[in-house]
């Protein structure tokens, strides 16, 4: 029997692992979780310029400043029957984020340098998953260093991850809740407006975004209305779903599509109800706090707009870097 730190009998002792021991322990792990497979099936590391395919090594240092302090921004995209979809948006809103988070570009001072840099190293990063339809996040950080309050001595780091995502072409309705900034309170305004997430009711009562989604509503005189991006997230679901809906919506379905303030009761009173995200994203809110929204079921903006936006990502052209295997 082992003898504890502090002199008393401990009932196990921890084995001290070497590199090979760990990759299999970890494996094991990994198996124990998810026996079918890893669903990231590529990631890229700038601190190795290279691409991982093998998930045991796909790994950030412990002393990255987005462990240590939090200190990193993200963004998303859409691999899409074999093209990278709005890549370009999502990289607007990093570079933006990464300003306000005052993070250190990766490869150089240069935007123009980083977007040419990470729009490559995203779509090697496809290629390698061996993917056709996936999910792409991508993380920029203060990166590893030290365990302190500054980044001094920090390098900055990005990282690709390319994952499995479900392909849903059919709009089905989902219940949701509201959580008043009493409960949870709201983030200031510079923290709302980057990417990160954000569950979100504003104390007086008007409505600002749900958990890494933007909100919409159709009403009974058929207006497209969403919130203002006034202290919270510029999401760029909602702005293509707003860009279609004028473009294609507009007669029949629609009359008008504005953006204004949003108090909870016209969520109630509201025709439609949908939320937004992550550029396939259209989520159409059948039951609210338990309560029923119009007549329960999938509205016709709702559907169309899913439509929409699914015939834009995998049949458009305008959006789209297309990948050789």
């Amino acid at each position: 029997m082992a003898t504890g730190c502090n002199g008393t009998s401990s009932k196990r002792k921890l084995e001290v692992l070497d590199q090979d021991a760990f990759l299999q322990k970890s494996k094991a792990a990994r198996l124990r979780r998810s026996p079918e497979g890893h669903f990231i099936k590529a990631m890229y590391s700038s601190l190795v310029d290279s691409i991982i395919t093998d998930p045991e090594m796909m790994v950030i240092p412990l002393d990255d400043h987005s462990i240590v302090r939090g200190h990193a921004v993200f963004d998303t995209c859409t691999l899409a029957d074999g093209k990278v979809y709005r890549l370009g948006i999502h990289l607007d809103r990093l570079f933006k984020s990464a300003k306000l988070a005052k993070l250190k570009l990766p490869f150089g001072d240069s935007e123009e340098e980083n977007r040419s840099r990470i729009t490559d190293i995203v779509c090697q990063t496809c290629v390698a998953s061996g993917l056709k339809d996936a999910g792409v996040r991508f993380f920029l950080t203060a990166g590893p260093g030290n365990f302190g309050f500054t980044t001094a001595g920090c390098e900055p780091a990005f990282y690709v991850s390319v994952l499995t995502a479900e392909k849903v072409a059919e709009a089905k309705g989902i219940g949701e809740a509201l959580v008043p900034e009493t409960e949870v309170p709201m983030k200031p305004a510079l923290l709302a407006t980057l990417k990160s997430n954000n569950y979100l009711l504003k104390q007086d009562g008007t409505v600002a975004e749900g958990c890494v989604a933007n909100c919409g509503i159709v009403t009974k005189d058929k207006v497209f209305i969403t919130p203002p991006f006034d202290g919270i997230l510029a999401g760029t679901t909602v702005r293509k779903a707003m860009e279609l809906a004028k473009k294609h919506l507009m007669g029949e379905a629609l009359k008008e599509v504005r953006q204004e303030i949003l108090h909870k009761d016209q969520l109630f009173a509201a025709q439609e109800v949908i939320m937004f995200c992550g550029d396939l994203g259209v989520f159409p809110v059948t039951t609210l706090d338990g309560c029923t929204i119009a007549s329960g079921e999938v509205g016709p903006v709702g559907k169309e707009l899913k439509r929409l936006i699914w015939q834009v990502a995998f049949e458009g052209t305008e959006e789209h870097i297309q990948l050789t295997y």
